[in-house]
């Protein structure tokens, strides 16, 4: 049985350090790598993505409003239809359904955008000889300070093992 040495939990990430391999634990995967192909460990922000995320949430920020206004616009249509032309059932029924949909939406729309914006993911990185692996994780999660201390662990646990086997 290998003895742990370290381990990293955040909300969906799982990490844990062996003296002979890192065990990584996700909603997706588990993978096992060894540390004779390790060649490094780091954490890096995913900015790109974040910034790319933060755009696409402040474009649509507009619409919700657009559908209250629109709904808005519709009840003053409504209530004008009501007091000119009270016999045209037709029209009544599609603008008061018109704009309780479209203030239902407005309202939902920015109620859930609200809740919607985007945070700034950071990624443990793994880095081999056949390429990168970065593992996501929560940067704003409470655990998130605890894994500059494993990476740390990491690191010296390679240059160790690295020393012992050359």
């Amino acid at each position: 049985m290998e003895n742990v040495l370290s381990q990293f939990v955040a909300d969906n990430l799982e990490i844990k350090l062996t003296d002979e391999k890192i065990f990584i634990n996700t909603a997706a995967s588990n993978e096992t790598f060894a540390l004779r192909s390790v060649n490094g460990v780091g954490v890096v922000d995913l900015l790109e993505k974040y910034n790319k995320d933060l755009t696409e949430w402040n474009k649509n920020k507009s619409n919700g409003p657009a559908f209250i206004v629109g709904g808005i616009v519709s009840l003053i249509f409504f209530i004008k239809t009501i007091i000119t032309s009270p016999d045209s059932i037709g029209t009544l029924v599609f603008c008061s359904l018109g704009s309780i949909f479209l203030l239902f939406v407005g309202y939902n729309f920015n109620k859930n955008h609200k809740n919607l914006e985007p945070k700034l993911m950071s990624a443990v990185r793994i880095m081999m000889n056949s390429g990168n692996r970065d593992f996501e994780f929560d940067k704003s999660g409470l655990k998130s300070g605890e894994i500059a201390g494993f990476v740390a662990k990491v690191e010296n646990t390679l240059t160790a093992y690295n020393k012992n086997n050359n």
